[in-house]
């Protein structure tokens, strides 16, 4: 089978892409998940200042998924170019890589851009305007078709790569906001990110995250961005969408793509099984073989005609 897919004119090897936050800075998994294999890599998001997150605990289970409360703890940009980028090349020589800007401000985010789109290693860019724990930033943007159109605007005047952008499903409108971003020129829109959520220690009488809130992850997140997935590629069919949320088994990668995605994020199900990615693929190619689709573009959308 022909696994290779277009997310616009960016080409990837397969529709699977590690998703960032839970692909670290894309050397943590060594073999286990090795980056060359899956279509990209996006790495932990990168603020302008060194981040230290939010107070601890940071992450708990819940039915069906965890809770995250990372905060967008990273090292700052300057370490990222000077350090982390040069190890990931020098371990993963052929992955494809995309970086994940996460600016509290219009202007953070353009100092991100612009210092980014020059390094070869980043071959796309992932707009974080929607992450739910932390106190502003993402969620200002995300939520806001104004303020999301007139960042995607500013951000592709200078951007020399492709640009994706991750919409949240807490905002009323995500289809809105999806529009506005298609119209300022994004490359692609990734639907979607987690949503906020809590958990209780019934022992202490206390939320378990320090932080109080997260953002839920995982298979407990399916439905709600398959739905919002299928929502944009019926509006937008032109639109390239890129699938995130749940996806722990081929069936739902392929729901994904089915629902109009070109490629589909992976991120909470390699922490429970660092070989997912192995195991969705060879889904992926049994399916296709069973159902006589020869290349994604067969059964891409073909639920919403």
């Amino acid at each position: 089978m022909n696994l290779s897919t277009k997310v616009g004119s960016f080409e990837l090897a397969n529709p699977f892409v590690a998703a960032s936050g839970t692909y670290g800075y894309g050397t943590e998994y060594g073999d286990l998940s090795s980056a060359k294999e899956w279509g990209a890599v996006i790495l932990k998001s990168v603020s302008k200042n060194p981040r230290p997150g939010n107070v601890p605990p940071r992450c708990c289970e819940v039915d069906s998924g965890m809770i995250n409360s990372i905060g967008l703890a990273n090292v700052g940009l300057e370490k990222y170019i000077a350090e982390k980028l040069p190890v990931f090349v020098s371990a993963n020589p052929d992955a494809v890589c995309i970086a994940s800007l996460a600016g509290e401000t219009l202007d953070e985010f353009l100092y991100l851009a612009e210092k980014l789109s020059c390094i070869k290693t980043i071959k796309a860019f992932e707009l974080n305007i929607s992450c739910p724990n932390v106190a502003k930033g993402g969620m200002h943007f995300g939520a806001d078709c104004n303020a999301s159109r007139q960042l995607v605007t500013e951000i592709k005047k200078i951007s020399s790569v492709p640009v994706w952008v991750k919409v949240t499903p807490s905002t009323t409108d995500p289809l809105g906001v999806a529009s506005v971003c298609a119209e300022a020129g994004a490359d692609a829109v990734v639907a979607t990110n987690t949503i906020p959520a809590m958990k209780i220690d019934i022992n202490r009488c206390r939320p378990v995250l320090g932080n109080t809130f997260g953002g839920l992850s995982g298979p407990a997140m399916f439905p709600a961005s398959l739905r919002i997935a299928y929502m944009i590629h019926r509006a937008l069919p032109e639109l390239p969408l890129v699938g995130c949320g749940g996806v722990d088994c081929g069936e739902k990668a392929v729901q994904y793509i089915l629902a109009g995605c070109s490629a589909v994020e992976i991120g909470t199900a390699t922490f429970r099984r660092p070989d997912t990615l192995a195991e969705v693929k060879q889904f992926l190619e049994d399916y296709m073989d069973r159902m006589g689709f020869k290349t994604i573009g067969d059964f891409r959308g073909l639920a919403t005609r």
